[in-house]
């Protein structure tokens, strides 16, 4: 599952702060209170996760916006701080083709993108083309509903967070976020039996429609029988009987008017109605035509205003990098143009009018936030017109078909006449209509013999998808076999790099098990078993943490697992003193660097989080350290800010 950042942007009320990532390793290392743990939260927080409010946070943060590769597309996600609900979420193949949404964090009634895309969750799985297991809304009540796992649930295997690393193991001793740190296991691994449920479904359901069919065509038969209608050669003698006394009845109709004297009803006020009716139906006709151009009309502005907003912020981004540049030579032809005589006030290269007023950041932000309002009230209204033309077009569909039986009976008023032989008339009209409408039946009837035939088809055409079924649900019971394999790599994967950090009590003799139920790994030596909880020092906790992670996202690299392709650590080595444990600490980053070389052509990107940089022991390619220090050049996340 591809997700790779590319820099992530804050917007605060005096500056505009930028951290671009690498595609390998970032590594974020200085004195504390320097804004490191909160560039993390602030990446968590764009992906839909909570934001720790901190003084600087409280008093200068305005929004941040996250660059980042989402399967094949180029995305933007942006959050301001008083956005406790949605994320606006921009993406794009090209310049050509962006889309722009405000995601909500929680599914609503409606779509956002599509037929089946509801929020932020659904959104972001979609554009990494994965199609996620679906698990109980209330893992405790087997009636709850069926509902998509979030990305919220597998990313707490993407980022470990300082304040849980040593207090938690992926949440799974949590009675709630536990079940769905279990569901996400099961996702990665594929031990999940949702498909061959619903492929069990499927065999059943076609195994019914079968025999229903069959049933169905055995019971047709017995009834047709029952009247002599055994082919549709029977059929077809009853049909010409029919046939021969309407045509009868309709000569006797005639006759009678040919002889007709009187005239006819006047049929003024049914013209005039029908006037009226096709003088609004033209209306509607205009009406549909012009909202539809309004439509495209909106439509084409909401484009224009998606791409005023992203060139807007490149414009800002452009203008923070080249404030206060002061050219000496042309840049076009190399002439020395320092001796040019200028004005403040125009520009030394071309000579046009510009202006000393600079936007500050709230004027950005509300810059921003104004399109994005905009943005949203164009797909408001248009969807509104959508609904009145979908509206418009009912009831042009009711006025046509009045219309068309007003006709029907004019044409039948118009046949008639008000004389002494209308009684004769009506009769013969009666008989018409029973004729006329017994021959529909028999006419729908001589269709049955091939109707049936067909659904005998059909029954046998359900054998192949039957067979299809039981074969594939065979697969499934095969494919759930392989995910125990992966269950067991994760296991050898997770000891094996135990070991290779010395881990403390850990022996190669030692066995691993990870049982399915609960994802809780537990170390076996002789007959002593012991986990997470039973490891002790704080230091030994965030250890296991970090190394049953890195084991997790090695095997998804080797076993193209659906893990996202990042790996987010804050403070791996807490608790853990590089004085009395230098070897340990080296070790564990090996084992990240490791990882981060790639495995198959398949990469990890780290961003690391640390107060001292430990850098490869051999040159690892992409790997940049940036230093968070409060100075001049190492400024903090917050450039200007000297608070607490």
């Amino acid at each position: 599952m591809k997700i790779q950042l590319i820099n992530l942007t804050v917007r605060t009320k005096r500056s505009i702060e930028r951290i671009d990532f690498s595609k390998g390793v970032t590594f974020l290392h200085g004195p504390i209170g320097k804004g490191k743990s909160t560039v993390a939260r602030l990446i968590d927080y764009c992906l839909g996760g909570d934001l720790e409010r901190t003084p600087a946070i409280q008093k200068e943060f305005l929004a941040a916006e996250l660059s980042a590769t989402l399967g094949d597309f180029e995305c933007i996600l942006e959050r301001t701080s008083e956005d406790t609900q949605s994320v606006r979420v921009t993406w794009s193949h090209n310049e050509n083709s962006i889309q722009s949404v405000s995601a909500p964090l929680d599914a609503g009634d409606q779509p956002i993108v599509g037929e089946d895309i509801f929020n932020l969750s659904d959104l972001i799985f979609f554009l990494c083309d994965v199609t996620p297991i679906k698990v109980r809304k209330r893992s405790r009540d087997p009636e709850s509903p069926l509902i998509r796992l979030s990305i919220r649930d597998i990313w707490r295997y993407c980022y470990l967070d300082q304040t849980h690393l040593d207090s938690s193991f992926f949440r799974l001793e949590d009675p709630f976020r536990g079940r769905k740190s279990q569901d996400a296991m099961r996702f990665f691994t594929g031990l999940h039996s949702e498909r061959l449920n619903q492929l069990e479904g499927e065999l059943f359901q076609a195994i019914d429609d079968q025999r229903a069919k069959r049933a169905a065509v055995q019971q047709i038969r017995a009834f047709m029988a029952q009247f002599g209608w055994s082919t549709d050669l029977d059929i077809g003698a009853e049909l010409a009987t029919a046939r021969a006394a309407l045509d009868e009845s309709k000569h006797a109709l005639s006759a009678l008017d040919e002889t007709r004297h009187a005239e006819t009803h006047p049929t003024d006020t049914l013209k005039e109605k029908l006037r009226s009716l096709g003088s609004s139906i033209d209306e509607l006709r205009t009406a549909i035509t012009d909202s539809e151009e309004s439509i495209a009309e909106q439509h084409a502005l909401r484009a224009e205003l998606i791409t005023a907003k992203t060139k807007a912020s490149r414009a800002a981004h452009a203008g923070q990098i080249l404030e206060g540049v002061a050219y000496h030579r042309c840049p076009e032809c190399g002439s020395d143009i320092t001796d040019r005589p200028h004005s403040h006030d125009h520009c030394r290269l071309c000579g046009t009018h510009t202006s000393n007023e600079e936007l500050s950041s709230l004027e950005l932000e509300a810059l921003y936030r104004d399109l994005n309002d905009r943005i949203d009230q164009i797909a408001d209204s248009i969807e509104r017109r959508n609904r009145e033309v979908d509206r418009m077009k009912r009831q042009l569909k009711m006025l046509e078909k009045e219309k068309s039986e007003l006709d029907d009976r004019l044409q039948l008023e118009l046949a008639r006449y008000d004389s002494a032989l209308i009684e004769s008339m009506r009769a013969s009209e009666r008989d018409i209509a029973t004729l006329t409408e017994r021959m529909r039946s028999l006419e729908r009837l001589q269709k049955m013999p091939e109707a049936i035939d067909s659904l005998e088809e059909e029954a046998g055409s359900l054998q192949g998808k039957i067979d299809l079924l039981r074969s594939t649900c065979n697969a499934e019971r095969d494919r759930l076999k392989a995910a125990d394999d992966n269950v067991g790599a994760i296991s050898s994967e997770f000891k094996r790099i135990l070991s290779d950090v010395a881990f403390p009590g850990i022996s190669a003799v030692d066995d691993i098990e990870i049982s399915p139920r609960n994802w809780n790994p537990v170390v076996i030596h002789d007959d002593q078993q012991w986990g997470f909880w039973d490891t002790g020092s704080g230091g030994k906790k965030t250890l296991f943490n970090v190394c049953y992670a890195l084991a997790i996202h090695s095997v998804a690299l080797s076993n193209n697992l659906p893990v996202p392709n990042i790996l987010i650590i804050d403070s791996p080595t807490k608790n853990i003193s590089d004085d009395e444990n230098p070897e340990l600490i080296i070790s564990l980053y090996d084992e990240i660097y490791k990882l981060a070389r790639g495995i198959n052509g398949k990469k990890v990107q780290f961003v690391l989080i640390d107060s001292d940089l430990v850098t490869p022991a051999t040159p690892l390619n992409e790997f940049k350290d940036i230093r968070m220090a409060g100075e001049p050049n190492a400024p903090a996340l917050i450039s200007y800010y000297t608070g607490p």
